[in-house]
C-alpha cells in the first residue's frame, strides 16, 4: 500500500468517525423514545383489563368476622324487623362469622361479548403502538431530510464564497489600475457578505434540526458530526390501505365497539348464579371472649338465583345506542383515513415521478455547465476579465450541482418514506 493510498483509507475512516446514517437514529428513537415506552404501558394495561374481565369466569369467595353488643330496651323477645332494620331483642356479647360463595353459571353469552370486545381493544391497542412508531421515524425522516438540505446548501455556500472571494481580489485589483468601477467591488463585497449571512441563517436552521433530533432520539452528536446522505433507490410494489397499521387499528376498534353492541343487546336476558353461606355464631352474657369461644357452626344454605332485567330507566338502551352510534362514527373515520392515505400514495408517486425527471434534467444541466467551464478557462489567458468570466462559470456550476444534490435528496426521502410505510406494515407487537 502506497502512502497515497494509506492516506486516503485514513481520511475516509476519520470521515466516518463524525458521519451518523438515519438508520442508526431510528434504532435509537425505537430504544429511547418516551412516546412508545407510553404506548408500551398501554398495552400492559389493556392486558390486565382482559385478566378483570376473565375474572368473572372464577367463583368469589369471601369471609367475614363480626363481633357485636347488643342491649334491648324493651321486654319484648321476638324478632322484629322493619325494612331493611332488624330490632335488638336481646342484651348479649355476640361474635358472627361466615364463608359465602357465589358463581356466575350461565351469562347468556355477555361473558363471551366482554372478552371479544377486549380482545379487540388489545388488538387495536398494539396496532397504535405500531402508527405511533411509524409517525415517529416518518418525523424524524422529515426532520433528518431538512437538516441534510442546510448541510449541502452550507457546505455549497462555503465553495461559493471562496470563489467570490477570489472575483472580489480581482475587481479590487483591476479597480486599482482603472479597469473597473468602485461600484464593482463595492457589489462583489455585498455578495459576499450575504453569502455568509445566509450561510449563519442555515446554521441556525441546522443547529435546530440536530436539537430535534436529540429529543426525539437521545443521541448525543459530536461536534462537527455530519449526516450520512439517504439511499437512494427504486419505487418497488404497492402499499395497499388495509394493511397499513391505521387501517388495522380501525378495524379493531369497529369489531370491538360490535362486540361491545351485541353485550348490550343481551342485557335483557337472564342471568343465572349458584350462592352458598356458612353460618358460624357465639354469644356471651357479659364477655366478648367467651362469646368467640363460644362460635358454632350455626346453619348452612345454598341456592340458585335467576334474575331478569326487565326495565333500567332506558339506560340499556341508550348505551346501546350510544355503542351503535360511535360504531357509524369508527366506520366512517376508517373511510376518511383511507382516501387520506390513498391521496397522499397518489401524491408521493407523482412526487417522485416528477423529482426524478427534474433530476435526469438538472444532470443535463451540469453537463453543460461543465463543458461551459471548459470553454471559459481556455479564455484566462487573455487577462483578468476572463479569469472573473471563469470563476463566475465555476460558481454557476457549484449552483447546479446544489439544485441536482437537493432533488437527489427529494428522491431519496420518497424512497425512505415509502420503504418506513412498506416496513410498518410488518409492524408485530407481542
Amino acid at each position: 500500500m502506497n502512502k497515497k493510498t494509506f492516506l486516503l483509507l485514513a481520511f475516509f475512516n476519520i470521515n466516518q468517525l463524525y458521519a451518523v446514517d438515519f438508520k442508526q437514529l431510528q434504532i435509537l428513537l425505537e430504544e429511547n423514545s418516551k412516546q412508545l415506552e407510553l404506548k408500551k404501558y398501554d398495552i400492559d394495561i389493556s392486558n390486565e383489563d382482559m385478566n378483570i374481565v376473565n375474572s368473572e369466569n372464577y367463583p368469589s369467595l369471601t369471609i367475614g368476622f363480626n363481633i357485636e353488643d347488643s342491649k334491648s330496651l324493651t321486654d319484648n323477645i321476638n324478632s322484629t324487623s322493619v325494612g331493611d332494620n332488624n330490632l335488638v331483642n336481646d342484651s348479649l356479647k355476640k361474635s358472627y362469622s361466615y364463608v359465602n360463595l357465589n358463581y356466575n353459571l350461565y351469562s347468556f353469552g355477555r361473558l363471551e361479548s366482554k372478552k371479544k370486545s377486549q380482545e379487540y381493544k388489545i388488538e387495536a391497542i398494539k396496532y397504535e403502538y405500531c402508527q405511533e412508531k411509524k409517525d415517529l421515524i416518518l418525523k424524524l425522516l422529515e426532520i433528518y431530510s431538512n437538516a441534510l438540505t442546510y448541510q449541502i446548501k452550507i457546505e455549497s455556500l462555503e465553495n461559493i464564497i471562496e470563489e467570490k472571494n477570489r472575483i472580489y481580489e480581482l475587481k479590487d485589483r483591476l479597480f486599482n489600475i482603472g479597469d473597473v468601477t468602485k461600484i464593482e467591488v463595492t457589489k462583489s463585497a455585498i455578495e459576499v457578505a450575504d453569502l455568509y449571512s445566509q450561510i449563519s441563517d442555515n446554521k441556525k436552521e441546522l443547529k435546530s434540526l440536530y436539537e430535534q433530533m436529540i429529543f426525539l432520539t437521545n443521541y448525543n452528536f459530536s461536534k462537527n458530526e455530519d449526516l450520512e446522505p439517504l439511499i437512494l433507490n427504486q419505487l418497488e410494489g404497492e402499499i395497499e390501505f388495509e394493511n397499513s397499521s391505521n387501517a388495522k387499528t380501525l378495524i379493531s376498534l369497529i369489531n370491538s365497539k360490535k362486540s361491545e353492541v351485541t353485550l348490550y343487546e343481551k342485557e335483557f336476558l337472564p342471568n343465572l348464579n349458584f350462592y352458598s353461606k356458612y353460618d358460624f355464631y357465639g354469644a356471651s352474657d357479659n364477655s366478648y371472649k367467651t362469646s368467640i369461644d363460644e362460635l358454632r357452626e350455626n346453619s348452612y344454605r345454598f341456592g340458585l338465583n335467576l334474575t331478569i332485567n326487565l326495565f333500567d330507566g332506558f339506560k340499556t338502551s341508550s348505551l346501546k345506542q350510544k355503542a351503535t352510534l360511535e360504531l357509524k362514527q369508527l366506520q366512517t373515520k376508517y373511510d376518511l383515513e383511507k382516501e387520506k392515505f390513498d391521496n397522499e400514495i397518489l401524491i408521493s408517486n407523482q412526487n417522485y415521478q416528477m423529482d426524478k425527471l427534474n433530476l435526469e434534467n438538472k444532470l443535463q444541466n451540469i453537463q453543460l455547465s461543465s463543458l461551459n467551464q471548459t470553454n471559459t478557462k481556455k479564455l484566462e489567458e487573455v487577462g483578468e476579465i476572463a479569469k472573473i468570466e471563469s470563476i463566475n462559470s465555476n460558481i454557476e456550476k457549484i449552483y447546479k450541482h446544489l439544485d441536482y444534490k437537493l432533488n437527489e435528496g427529494k428522491l431519496a426521502y420518497e424512497y425512505t418514506k415509502r420503504k418506513i410505510l412498506f416496513e410498518g406494515e410488518k409492524c408485530i407487537v407481542h
